[in-house]
Formats: C-alpha cells, structure tokens, sequence
C-alpha cells in the first residue's frame, strides 16, 4: 500500500508542478489549485520521508508521528479533504484539472481505506517495520555528507518513539506473516543501521 500510496501523491504532485503549460485554464482552476497545494502540503508535513524522496528537501530529517492522537488526526484531515474536493465543481475546470481533481480524490479516499477499513496502523505491524529508513541520505548526494549525517541522527534519535507508538497502535491479536515479515524488517534495518551504514557513509 504503501508504494501505492507514493505513486499517487507522486503523479499529482509532477502534475501540479507542471501546471503552468500552456492553455487556458479553467474558471475554477485557480481555486482548485490553492486548495490542492493545501492539501499536498499536509500530506506531506504528516509524511516527511516522502517529501524527502521527492527532492524535497524540508523535509530532511524528519519522520512521521506515529501517536493515536496523530493518527486520528490525519484521518480527520483527510476527511475534510475528502468532502472539500467533492464539492468542488468539476464543470468549471479545466480539462486538466478536472482529471488532476479526480486523481486526488482516488488518492485521499485511498489513504482513508489505507486507516479505516484496512487498518493498517493498528493490525499490520509493517507500518512500523521500515520506519526507520535512511538509504534516502545514502543513495543521493543531495547536500554535504555531514548535513546528511545530520539527518540521519535525527531520524536515528526517533526510533523510541516509533516503537513505543507501534506497542500502543497495534492490536494484540496479529497476522503472523505480517509479523514475521516485519520482525525481519526490523532486526535487518537494526543491523544496517549497526554496521553497513557507517561503512556506506565512508564511501
């Protein structure tokens, strides 16, 4: 899901960045865009490590709040998105935005499935097991390595807090392949984080 969820947001966010091609826009294209950038922008202030990703790089070490009360609140605002991009008029845009309308609307109804139906912060333990992912500030040159250390250990120094927030999420009664999996996850991410990860950065 979770690679889904990242194809969406990354197709509309490539298609709001090209929103100034050429044609004339829609009567209520403008609206629409104010309120689609509103929504990115909380999209990804919940999901930092995508932005990070997509080169976008204020989001450089930070991690998602895994709390009940964080969770909860996200599915709040994606609710309100849910019912804000409804409402919009689709007549009055334009051909391109009417399709750029419809793309989110698939995206935001996704993420709440993603919590509600399939409750995936609360009965798969995969949400937690690659949290703690680093290989971004790895794979990419993308600033000085000792700003890329920077975030590294500030991502490192969160880990209490995901584990404590998976402990509290998850239900007692679990998928054992889902667990398994994730189990594997994690033990592999600690050992990266352990050993292969200081050999990486000396490269």
């Amino acid at each position: 899901m979770k690679k889904i969820n990242l194809l969406f947001i990354t197709l509309t966010i490539l298609t709001f960045i090209s929103c100034n091609q050429a044609g004339k826009s829609g009567a209520g294209d403008a609206a629409f865009e104010k309120l689609s950038e509103e929504y990115l922008k909380g999209y990804l202030t919940w999901r930092p490590q995508t932005g990070t990703y997509l080169g976008l790089h204020e989001y450089d070490g930070k991690i998602t709040d895994y709390s009940k009360a964080s969770i909860d609140a996200e599915l709040a605002r994606l609710k309100e998105y849910d019912q804000k991009f409804a409402e919009v008029d689709s007549a009055s845009l334009s051909k391109k935005k009417y399709y750029d309308l419809q793309m989110l609307k698939l995206a935001v109804k996704n993420e709440i499935f993603g919590i509600e139906d399939l409750h995936y912060f609360t009965q798969n333990p995969m949400a937690y097991a690659g949290a703690i992912d680093v290989n971004i500030y790895i794979k990419r040159n993308f600033a000085p390595i000792e700003q890329q250390i920077k975030s590294i250990i500030a991502i490192e120094n969160e880990a209490p807090k995901i584990f404590a927030a998976a402990k509290a999420n998850l239900v007692d009664s679990l998928s054992k392949p889902h667990t398994e999996l994730a189990i594997s996850i994690a033990k592999g991410s600690a050992s990266f984080l352990e050993k292969d990860l200081l050999v990486a950065l000396k490269m």
